[in-house]
């Protein structure tokens, strides 16, 4: 089901066919029995278009407006990195302060974090929402606050890298920010940005979610797709400032207006500020924001997921275009409605970029079979061929290039590292914003462990950061991970000693000089290595 409204188009757009080009996109949602999505177009401050598909609650039969109340998911972080610039422009702090002179909870790792860290994902600092799940209570199972958040970061002894060295989407930088806001103004963060930011944004209808139990008029529940239909998904807990923002299609544009019209002044300079890493490579990430391009165009925007909610919030400035798609449903791709919208609405976009793909040769491709584990997170990439192309493991075909290296999606390119027969000995990946990720070769199969190889590996394992003991045990000529009471999960072997986790990433063991099993190591893409310690078993355990 939709809900239209159309307001004052420039002469030179129709109205009717934006109209049709957004049912052509979101005609998936369309619908009373579905989830779906509010959208919103503006050019130059003019709103263009605003509409909803779909339904905000399925069990009431309500459907999503325009005035619908959604959750922002991690387009937040702009609205948490306006609330410190503007703590910045009133001298109360700096972007390059010791983030420990207002948090000194925080370990010190050797080199400063400063603020300005946070406000771009080069801290280094672990991904919070692992942590948690690590515990055995993935976000939604428990209610979290704002304080567990701070609690969990401030007890990590390590980091994933020395600071500044890389660029690691993390929430944890984020979510230290509205305490460090807090602290410095004297204010409750919900306080300080509804006055300081959304006020004066002209947001009628945004706040945080600082309180998941609230009524919030208009709100659109959220949901999953699971094999008997829908189920709700909604994010029952208090942490803000990564996202949590609740907020409309209409808000968002009227946001981006205020940023356009430079409500905030410098700042909204200073949100677009790319980062620099220690190497001297600056990264499109600003400070919330992505400043990139789009099809030759600037574009700048963000994205956001969390439990059942999809959103995409862009600008397109030499367009003067703005564009908003939230959505209630999980998976529901947001960022590709935005573009889909934008490749209708901005004539001058440079085509798509061509590559020069060949035909590979069968028998080359067939020996970059087997398993590659990432330098960085130990995550495992497994090449395999089908009908004579290199394919990732749940993911891409591998195409062919002219020049020897392979396409992976859209604009990645691989290349296969080989030694002097041309074995293969690792994989070199340049990523679309210029980072070089690199892969080693574990080996052509899977390793196949006997039951006496596991039943070394069984075992009690602590880590103290997170005091959480997992449990290692072969059953079944298996090995299983158990996290806590009720959660249990299977090992798949990958290389020697080590394993997929499933939702917890990958695992692998450290042995001594005598080959005793000492440690147990977690990876995941956003916690690199998180090392736990063999523990005794407990008094009376067999």
């Amino acid at each position: 089901m939709k809900r239209l409204l159309l307001l004052a188009f420039p002469a030179a757009l129709s109205a009717q066919d934006l109209g049709a080009t957004a049912d052509k996109v979101f005609s998936a949602w369309n619908s009373t029995h579905t989830p779906g999505c509010a959208v919103g177009v503006a050019r130059n401050g003019t709103t263009l278009l605003a509409r909803g598909y779909g339904m905000a609650d399925l069990e009431n039969g309500t459907p999503i407006t325009a005035q619908t109340v959604l959750e922002s998911g991690s387009v937040a972080k702009q609205f948490t990195a306006v609330a410190v610039l503007l703590l910045a422009a009133d001298g109360k702090l700096r972007l390059d302060d010791d983030v420990r002179k207002y948090v000194p909870e925080l370990p010190d790792y050797g080199r400063t974090i400063t603020i300005r860290h946070l406000l771009s994902h080069t801290s280094g600092l672990r991904e919070w929402s692992n942590l948690v799940q690590f515990q055995g209570y993935p976000r939604g199972t428990r209610v979290t606050t704002q304080a567990d958040l701070v609690d969990i970061i401030v007890r990590q002894r390590a980091l994933n890298y020395p600071v500044g060295d890389f660029y690691s989407y993390t929430n944890s930088g984020f979510a230290l920010l509205p305490t460090i806001v807090e602290r410095v103004s004297g204010l409750p963060f919900a306080t300080f940005s509804n006055e300081r930011v959304f006020k004066p944004a002209g947001l009628r209808d945004t706040r945080w979610r600082d309180d998941y139990t609230a009524i919030v008029p208009r709100r659109a529940q959220a949901y999953s797709r699971r094999a008997d239909g829908w189920h709700l998904e909604m994010p029952f807990e208090n942490v803000h400032g990564p996202g949590g923002l609740l907020t409309t299609a209409g808000d968002w544009l009227a946001w981006n207006d205020a940023l356009n019209r430079r409500v905030f002044g410098a700042v909204s300079d200073s949100l677009l500020s790319r980062a620099t890493l220690t190497s001297g490579r600056t990264i499109p990430y600003a400070m919330g924001m992505i400043n990139g391009t789009y099809r030759g165009t600037p574009e700048w925007q963000h994205s956001g997921s969390t439990a059942g909610y999809s959103t995409f919030l862009a600008r397109y400035p030499n367009a003067g275009l703005s564009i908003a798609v939230l959505c209630n449903a999980a998976g529901a791709p947001a960022t590709s409605y935005v573009r889909q919208l934008a490749d209708a609405l901005i004539p001058e976009l440079a085509p798509p970029a061509a590559f020069d793909t060949a035909t590979a040769d069968p028998n080359r491709v067939a020996r970059y079979v087997g398993l590659y584990r990432d330098d960085r997170t130990h995550d495992i990439t497994e090449l395999f061929l089908e009908r004579g192309q290199l394919r990732v493991r749940g993911g891409a075909v591998l195409r062919a290039l002219r020049d020897g290296d392979f396409l992976m999606g859209a604009a990645s390119r691989v290349r296969v590292i080989t030694a002097a027969d041309g074995a293969p000995s690792g994989l070199r990946i340049l990523a679309p914003d210029g980072d070089t990720l690199t892969s080693t070769f574990v080996a052509s199969s899977r390793w196949k462990p006997t039951e006496a190889q596991l039943q070394s590996l069984a075992g009690r394992w602590h880590q103290p950061e997170i005091d959480a003991t997992w449990t290692t045990a072969l059953e079944k000529g298996t090995l299983v991970l158990r996290l806590r009471p009720g959660t249990q999960t299977v090992l798949v072997p990958t290389g020697v000693d080590a394993f997929e986790a499933g939702p917890y990433g990958v695992i692998w063991f450290a042995r001594d000089k005598k080959g005793n099993v000492t440690a147990l190591h977690v990876g995941a893409g956003r916690v690199w290595d998180l090392v736990f310690t063999r523990a005794p078993q407990p008094t009376g355990a067999r």
